[in-house]
């Protein structure tokens, strides 16, 4: 069951994988009805993207830890027709439906992985590189500056590229976690690990994310900013002004503050390699093989 619906909930069916749910346990219909309140607020512009995102990656997340506590027998017993459902080391699932047919055949080409690079944009330089060493190695790179379509909403660009990628390899320093984006970046990739069995792959320009000084610092800057944002927009408002422009730049700012010990909490969980000089090719070469496993 839960695989089902992890894989349901990976191709960004969350609606039919509810419907599943629902099959099994009342509980599901909870789950449906603040998933289509929240459909219905999002499409009358009730609430901004990130806010919809937010809800989705929360339901998602709870409807896998219902499908993990019922026993069914569906994850065992296939697709019904003698065939039997295969887990693969990159998450995916893919069927043999018993009508003599094999997903992998041995003259076929390996399949081609894609990672989604997140970075803060004074990190350029290292993107660069990062996507140029993947690319040469036959991996197919998503990168914002090459890959979002003029007039698309950054964070539908990041749900979508997290979404159809295998990977995220985000490059970690003081500018990224200091960065409203790239801490979103972080949250929706960790959901992509947790719900979709996506691998997170951090790869780090400093040790700032294990200095607790930084931590404080950067606590104290993005409050600061925040401030600051708050007395201009209301400015902007005793003026007349419409400021929900800036509300969005405000709730980044809001979020990444009260994530940003969850996200340093789990950098540190995980090996970090260093892509500095020249550590850079050694380097490159763990994270490939991670991507490639």
């Amino acid at each position: 069951m839960k695989e089902q619906i992890q894989q349901l909930i990976s191709e960004g069916r969350t609606e039919d994988a509810l419907a599943l749910l629902a099959q099994h346990t009342g509980d599901a219909l909870l789950l449906q009805g603040r998933y289509n309140a929240g459909k219905k607020q999002y499409n009358m512009g009730m609430i901004e993207f990130g806010e919809w995102s937010r809800i989705q990656a929360q339901i998602n997340y709870a409807a896998l830890e219902m499908a993990g506590s019922i026993k069914s027998a569906a994850s065992s017993t296939g697709t019904g027709h003698g065939g039997t459902s295969k887990g693969t080391g990159d998450g995916s699932v893919h069927s043999n439906t018993g009508h003599g047919g094999s997903t992998n055949t041995g003259g076929a080409a390996p399949k081609q992985h894609k990672s989604f690079i997140s970075y803060n944009h004074g990190d350029a330089d290292h993107a660069r590189r990062v996507k140029d060493f993947l690319a040469q190695n036959h991996v197919d790179v998503i990168i914002d500056e090459e890959d979002m379509p003029a007039g698309m909403s950054i964070m539908e660009f990041i749900q979508q590229s997290i979404k159809n990628c295998d990977s995220v390899v985000s490059i970690v320093s003081s500018k990224s976690l200091n960065s409203g984006w790239v801490g979103q970046e972080s949250v929706a990739s960790m959901y992509a690990v947790w719900l979709a069995d996506k691998k997170f792959i951090p790869v780090k320009l400093d040790d700032v994310a294990f200095d607790i000084d930084f931590q404080i610092m950067a606590q104290e800057t993005i409050l600061q900013k925040i401030q600051d944002l708050e007395t201009k927009i209301g400015k902007l408002r005793q003026l007349g002004g419409d400021s929900r422009a800036f509300d969005d730049d405000r709730n980044r700012l809001f979020e990444l503050k009260n994530n940003l010990g969850q996200i340093i909490q789990r950098l540190k969980s995980v090996l970090m390699v260093d892509i500095t000089g020249n550590n850079f090719d050694p380097s490159m070469r763990k994270v490939l093989e991670r991507i490639n496993q």
